[in-house]
């Protein structure tokens, strides 16, 4: 009897243990397989808001009431598209630039540093949330908008 059972056994636990191992890779595949298309909807997302940032730089020449009126509504179209997608830092970084802009809106005073350096966190976070390297771009990203503004050392230094 004892000899039965160490027999079925010694059958049954390599089968045991390769269904085990079928369904934990099976998870991790489908793990991978959603993240991935989440990193892909990301991508999407961000580089929209990206677009929109470097455009709203671009076209900074136009009236500056006007300017900020376009923005906050693209802005508010943008957090329709990233907010179920977005990692919880760049939702947070997101967050902190529009409690600014609110708090603008009612001091009238403007701090153009303060504006800059929370919208390079949005982007820094972002680039963190899709897994690129964030090296030498500064505490809050502040690099990434060099290219965008002639006057960057008196702004950033």
């Amino acid at each position: 009897m004892n000899a039965n059972l160490t027999t079925i056994m010694t059958i049954s636990l390599p089968f045991l243990g390769a269904g085990i191992g079928y369904l934990i890779k099976h998870y991790i595949e489908k793990k991978k397989e959603i993240s991935n298309e989440l990193t892909k909807q990301r991508r999407e997302i961000y580089q929209q808001y990206v677009n929109l940032i470097i455009d709203i730089f671009s076209n900074s020449k136009l009236n500056k009431k006007n300017n900020n009126t376009s923005m906050l509504s693209e802005l508010y179209q943008f957090y329709k598209k990233y907010v179920l997608f977005a990692s919880p830092n760049v939702i947070k970084a997101f967050s902190d630039y529009f409690q600014y802009v609110y708090n603008q809106n009612d001091s009238e005073d403007t701090d153009s540093k303060k504006s800059l350096e929370l919208i390079t966190k949005i982007m820094f976070e972002m680039r963190k949330d899709i897994g690129l390297n964030n090296k030498g771009l500064g505490k809050n990203g502040e690099m990434l908008m060099r290219a965008l503004i002639t006057d960057y050392d008196r702004i950033w230094k």
